[in-house]
């Protein structure tokens, strides 16, 4: 498409823009700005602005409730998401986002579709569609696409953001263990919609997400982003080394049925253990307590996403 001609339905619209001009890929503002100009040019207003310190990006989201904006442009990684969707979801508000994945992971815009509209952003609105999915809450925050504890979760929030683009396979990482006293277990009990599950684990994630981390990936038929559920993936620590050989080799091969591997999607899921620990939400740091309740908010995101073809 010529980035000259008219776009009519950006025509007249009033678009809030936010943008982290410190994102983890090169280029991210320099997009931005080629983003800007071309709605610009095709008669959008766009009021811009940028993520500091301070702000990440959730208070600008009090704009759209002064203004009738259509639509929200974020351009940044899952933790700038993070912060617009939890100003949004504590006003009520439901404006569809176009997201740009400018971070180092963008598992939540690999699920979708979306992580190739940073090289060409003007197909983010060209070539894709508003599309409702469903978020997850934790505590009195909400999360995109994950909530994780334990193992190598501390990754996505303490090393260095080029260190992230390191991570392999969660598999792959466990295949470098050589004394199992090293993994840390957390002992809890969970209910999943009524299922109980109790154990000492080394990892746990409750996601919406084909992927978390770059680490773990399911298999897309086992996920679906708008069905009011969200999975969860626990994992045992291993009692001997042949025990982790074969968590390894069940990890690579998406194989849940392992003894060590406790699987299940559900709405709402009931944590209890003997002490508070530190989790992961949507990459960002989030101190835990001794009750947790996480749960699937059904239809609380209206985003754009790839045309699904018909036929």
């Amino acid at each position: 498409m010529d980035e000259n001609l008219e776009y009519e339905p950006v025509r007249g619209a009033h678009i809030l823009m936010i943008v982290n001009p410190v994102s983890g890929r090169i280029g991210g503002e320099h997009t931005a700005d080629k983003l800007e100009a071309w709605l610009k040019e095709n008669g959008a207003a766009v009021d811009r602005f940028e993520t500091t310190e301070t702000e990440n990006g959730s208070g600008y989201t009090a704009k759209l409730a002064e203004n009738d904006y259509a639509r929200v442009v974020v351009l940044g990684g899952d933790g700038t998401l993070n912060a617009v969707l939890n100003g949004m979801l504590h006003r009520a508000l439901r404006t569809p986002i176009t997201y740009l994945p400018a971070g180092t992971t963008n598992d939540f815009a690999q699920t979708l579709g979306i992580q190739k509209h940073l090289l060409d952003p003007y197909k983010s609105f060209t070539e894709t569609e508003d599309r409702l999915i469903d978020a997850g809450k934790f505590g009195d925050g909400y999360f995109s696409y994950v909530a994780s504890f334990g193992l190598f979760t501390k990754c996505s929030y303490a090393t260095p953001r080029t260190m992230k683009r390191l991570l392999g396979h969660f598999a792959y990482v466990l295949e470098g263990m050589k004394d199992l006293h090293a993994l840390d277990a957390t002992p809890l009990t969970v209910t999943a919609d009524g299922k109980f599950f109790e154990g000492a684990y080394i990892f746990g994630a409750f996601s919406n997400s084909l992927s978390i981390g770059g680490m773990l990936k399911y298999d897309e038929n086992s996920v679906d982003m708008n069905d009011g559920k969200l999975e969860m993936l626990l994992i045992r620590k291993p009692e001997t080394l042949p025990d982790l050989h074969r968590l390894i080799l069940a990890l690579k091969n998406n194989d849940f049925s392992d003894k060590h591997i406790d699987f299940a999607s559900a709405s709402t899921f009931r944590l209890h253990a003997a002490a508070g620990f530190d989790w992961s939400i949507d990459g960002e740091y989030a101190a835990g307590g001794i009750d947790t309740v996480i749960r699937c908010v059904k239809d609380a995101v209206c985003i754009a996403a790839p045309r699904v073809e018909n036929g």
